[in-house]
């Protein structure tokens, strides 16, 4: 693959009763894309526990993965993936992850404050 320049892109960034969730979307020159998710408050308390307030990550897509899902996506050679992932407040990138079976490498995970 040639290299890209590196770009990133918000898909999701979000304030409420729940608290904050902000997740983007990396794409590197060699064309990974990684996905870096970090939540704060009463949501992240729901899921793990009163005691957990926050929980950030980073999953990486390798590029032969963002390949395949750019093509599920109706993208062609030469279209930026990171234009056609969902973005806003319900964007379920995992979702359409898993729908299109590309697979991703948890590279880091952090739970609490």
């Amino acid at each position: 693959m040639s290299e890209l320049a590196p770009r990133s892109v918000t898909l999701r960034s979000v304030s409420d009763e729940n608290g904050v969730r902000h997740l983007k979307a990396v794409r590197d020159d060699a064309g990974n894309v990684t996905l870096e998710g970090h939540d704060i408050g009463k949501g992240v308390s729901d899921f793990y526990g009163p005691a957990i307030t926050e929980y950030e990550w980073a999953h990486r897509i390798a590029a032969a993965d963002v390949a395949r899902l750019l093509t599920a996506l109706g993208g062609r050679t030469g279209d930026d993936i990171l234009d056609l992932l969902p973005t806003g407040p319900e964007a379920d990138v995992y979702g359409l992850l898993a729908e299109h079976q590309i697979t991703y490498t948890a590279i880091f995970s952090r739970h609490g404050d």
